[in-house]
């Protein structure tokens, strides 16, 4: 049994190390700490360049003294699909044998190449039946096998796989009892838990991450920063959500004024990014509240390197319906170092060294690597799964035959060792045909019912319309769009979708263009108009815009809500190919 593993997760610009003790409740943490991703060897998740990235991961932990092999990595990438399903209440030896049975009805999609996982999140009671409810997550197999060429030219060993969305929420649903929200700020993710009772019970994880806003801080010339690292130094002391920037004084007044109008533009795109990771969090909750059909009551936790950002606190407090409360690190891990105890809950890094952050990591950017090692969601690839079931094989095979040798000493007929072993392997399948038979007896009465429906499915299906969409349409807008964006009117013809908005505040068009990214029942949107009206006594300007869409083809549930389908997409690369569309996790 492995007693320590070396967590990592690899980001785009920095990676996250962890020493911890294997799947342990308030995990010993021996070391952590965080160094440069080399450039360009990370896209979404997948290892590019594994040659520089395996040199580099071999000296920060040859740096650190750390000579243990296996390892588990926590994949953050938009290729992994999660999906919330019930199931029948059933013993943990039988629940892969069901999602195996309906897999397809899970995921509307081919998951030949992909791995299928689970974590449990609550039992709870359907019809006067006790469900179990299971969060799947489908990793693309060659994202899976990308880890293990990386693993073995840096020398580890893959002892398991966790996703972003699960080592956090696993870790805190040890350690808090009352109600709660976790939001996740992370580097390429934003990830939404709620939390009852110390159990998960609603997650959303949206690919937008922290680092849309350091690109943002580089894009803005006038704050003269080039550099990853001091762009996020720079979010670390500067509130651009609450403060205005100010510029040194020049001689020349007229630039003075374009350089302060240029740095308050740069400072207002910085707070509208970050306010994003507000309007997911805000979203996520009005729509599991919708779901229950109750007013959720619990505190807000902020976790994450982007919760580290100056503001980041207030804006949550201020804006969020919801108490926002600070985690006491000593219920959650045990940092076992001594430099680490003195810091009161911060992971020290080697500021020395070249390619590391200047700034000290504190506890709550390393709670998802921490977390992997405690309860991973155990996803491995079929190579590697062949290979533990050849390896249990021959164990067993290997128990049988010393078995075998004891019994025909004692007997001293070779063939009633042979009879008794023969017997044995019988009964053994036998019951195991047995154990498995209400998987039949589920699949035959759901084929029944399947064919009692089709008559009035293909009634339905003779009068669909593309209308139809549009409640479902109207529920994604009142989701989607900012408070301070209203619909004025919608006009449709089957077709084409006309919308009239009206704001207080001017919003670019590209901007108004990305409050959509979540209407996924509109495509081809434009913007043909927009229109200022300025009352005259009070001085106020109201905007009009006028947005044209197109309905997208998609289904209609029996709950009203949309169904989606995520179309996977491949390249005819080696083991690196991408698959899969990651916002299957939880739909927006």
């Amino acid at each position: 049994m492995v007693k320590r593993v070396v967590s990592i997760e690899a980001g785009v610009w920095w990676t996250k190390v962890a020493l911890a003790d294997y799947r342990k409740k308030n995990p010993p943490v021996h070391k952590a700490f965080a160094f440069r991703t080399p450039e360009h060897a990370v896209e979404d998740g997948y290892i590019r360049d594994k040659e520089a990235f395996a040199s580099a991961l071999k000296v920060e932990l040859s740096k650190r003294d750390i000579h243990e092999k296996e390892v588990v990595f926590t994949l953050s990438s938009s290729k992994v699909v999660t999906r919330e399903v019930m199931i029948p209440f059933v013993k943990d030896n039988k629940i892969m044998g069901i999602i195996e049975s309906q897999i397809r009805d899970y995921f509307p999609m081919d998951v030949s190449n992909y791995t299928i996982s689970y974590s449990k999140m609550d039992v709870e009671e359907e019809d006067g039946k006790k469900m179990l409810k299971l969060l799947l997550v489908a990793i693309p197999d060659n994202l899976l096998n990308n880890y293990v060429t990386f693993s073995e030219l840096a020398g580890l060993k893959v002892e398991t796989f966790d996703y972003i969305g699960n080592g956090t929420v696993q870790l805190l649903c040890d350690s808090f009892l009352e109600n709660a929200v976790v939001v996740q700020l992370e580097e390429q993710a934003t990830v939404i838990s709620i939390l009852e009772n110390k159990k998960l019970v609603f997650q959303r994880v949206t690919p937008y991450g922290y680092g849309a806003t350091i690109t943002a801080v580089i894009d803005h010339p006038v704050l003269g920063i080039d550099d990853e690292e001091k762009a996020l130094d720079f979010l670390l002391d500067h509130n651009v959500i609450y403060n205005r920037p100010t510029v040194p004084e020049m001689g020349n007044q007229e630039e003075m004024k374009r350089q302060q109008a240029l740095a308050e533009e740069a400072y207002e795109d910085l707070a509208e990014s970050l306010r994003y990771h507000l309007r997911i969090a805000n979203t996520a909750v009005e729509y599991y509240q919708n779901q229950v059909k109750q007013e959720f009551v619990g505190n807000v936790y902020l976790v994450g390197d982007g919760s580290r950002f100056a503001g980041m606190h207030k804006l949550f407090a201020q804006e969020l319906p919801l108490p926002l409360q600070e985690i006491d690190f000593t219920k959650v891990i045990d940092l076992r170092s001594g430099k680490n105890k003195a810091a009161e809950g911060t992971v020290t890094l080697d500021a020395a060294s070249s390619g590391t952050r200047p700034k000290a990591a504190t506890a709550v950017g390393f709670l998802s690597v921490i977390g992997a090692a405690v309860h991973p969601i155990d996803a491995k690839p079929k190579d590697m799964l062949v290979a533990d079931s050849k390896k249990n094989d021959l164990h067993t095979a290997y128990v049988i035959f010393v078995g075998a040798v004891l019994v025909s000493v004692l007997l001293i007929l070779g063939s009633s060792v042979r009879q008794l072993v023969a017997y044995t392997q019988h009964r053994n399948l036998t019951k195991r045909i047995n154990d498995l038979s209400y998987v039949q007896e589920t699949y035959d009465d759901y084929a029944r019912v399947q064919a009692e429906e089709q008559v009035y499915e293909k009634l339905d299906l003779a009068t669909v319309t593309k209308n139809e969409q549009l409640y479902p349409l109207i529920e994604q807008l009142e989701n989607a769009l900012p408070n301070d964006v209203k619909v004025e009117s919608i006009q449709t013809d089957a077709d084409l979708v006309s919308i009239n908005l009206k704001t207080d505040k001017e919003i670019a068009v590209g901007q108004m263009l990305l409050n959509f990214a979540d209407v996924t029942l509109l495509q081809d949107l434009s913007i043909p108009s927009m229109s200022e009206e300025k009352d005259d006594e009070s001085g106020v300007s109201t905007w009009t815009y006028t947005l044209n869409g197109y309905y997208t083809q998609a289904d209609i549930g029996e709950d009203g809500h949309l169904i989606e389908e995520a179309v996977p997409t491949s390249e005819d690369t080696d083991t690196d190919t991408n698959n899969a569309e990651g916002e299957e996790q939880t739909n927006e």
